[in-house]
């Protein structure tokens, strides 16, 4: 049952340069309970499900928050709103016998339905991304290098080329083609097509560099590539049959090499980095800064609603429109 928290109208605040279409919700400005927002997806109803680092999950109808008492921990993220309409959640939960064990759970409307790794196959149930496929199938990626598939209620693990592999992120192709992105020396990316995994590194492939942090398939079957950053020239690649081409500050508007989520909204796509927001139109990309000065303007996760974006950030909630 939802326990609320926080009541009352929110103020809001507008930030530089965009008037009316832009507004932060913080602390200073609103009831919300901390700044340091992680991820966000928004569901049938239009509430915004929002994971904080420390203040547990939170449910924002537009005027009031609202949490849920039995969801104690930290470190929500990813939330993710399936085919069916429930919620998924991976956190750190607080078990008093315990203490903290990471927790993937779902919210059917009603309740809540708690799965640990013991429940599902892999050795850690730290889960980094979540995705669905065509036919209602979904994914979950995890650090230690799992892919977990839930099918008609039944939970199956898949068997990667290598152990230890560091997921970070999965995406599915409507046709069943399944991409994995990782961070280690030796693969960055994995493809599943065709009954077989085929591994794209730094050193082997055109891949950048061998950490992929956000996945997205296009319309047109291509694969969009979002880097970690770090040295070499990060950004993204498009990625479509054997032609691939890369975007980062030297050939486009980029502002970051660090790409943590890529989102459509029908005509653009959307990018967060570690400096700003990023619309890439298929070609052309530009970026939008939210607030002046240096590490300012870290975006972490995206939710679309009706052409308007929902951007969590480590300074707040922010309500845009493009």
């Amino acid at each position: 049952m939802l326990k609320n928290i926080l009541f009352g109208c929110l103020l809001c605040v507008s930030l530089f340069g965009y008037g009316q279409k832009t507004i932060l919700y913080d602390k200073n400005t609103s009831s919300i309970p901390e700044d340091d927002l992680l991820s966000i997806a928004i569901d049938g109803q239009g509430n915004k499900w929002i994971g904080s680092a420390r203040s547990g999950l939170l449910v924002f109808d537009g005027e009031s928050y609202t949490t849920f008492s039995e969801m104690k921990g930290d470190f929500f993220t990813p939330i993710f709103k399936d085919s069916k309409g429930n919620m998924w959640v991976s956190f750190s939960a607080l078990v008093e016998t315990v203490g903290s064990v990471d927790v993937l759970a779902r919210y059917d409307g009603s309740r809540w339905w708690w799965y640990k790794a013991e429940d599902i196959g892999p050795y850690n149930i730290s889960v980094t991304d979540i995705c669905e496929g065509k036919d209602g199938t979904l994914y979950f990626a995890g650090p230690e290098g799992f892919l977990v598939m839930l099918k008609d209620n039944k939970w199956e693990l898949l068997d990667l080329p290598e152990k230890d592999m560091v997921a970070l992120s999965v995406a599915v192709r409507d046709d069943g083609v399944i991409a994995l992105g990782f961070g280690r020396p030796d693969c960055g990316l994995l493809i599943y097509q065709d009954g077989k995994w085929k591994s794209y590194s730094e050193k082997g492939s055109p891949l950048v560099i061998n950490v992929v942090r956000a996945l997205k398939f296009t319309d047109d079957g291509a694969l969009i590539i979002g880097y970690g950053g770090g040295f070499g020239d990060g950004g993204f690649s498009v990625m479509k049959g054997k032609k691939w081409t890369h975007f980062n500050k030297s050939n486009s508007g980029i502002s970051d090499h660090m790409v943590r989520d890529i989102e459509f909204d029908g005509k653009n796509y959307w990018m967060a980095t570690n400096n700003g927001l990023v619309k890439f139109d298929g070609k052309k990309v530009t970026s939008t800064f939210f607030r002046n000065g240096m590490f300012k303007n870290v975006i972490n996760e995206i939710a679309i609603e009706n052409g308007t974006l929902w951007i969590t950030t480590n300074f707040g909630l922010i309500k845009y429109v493009p």
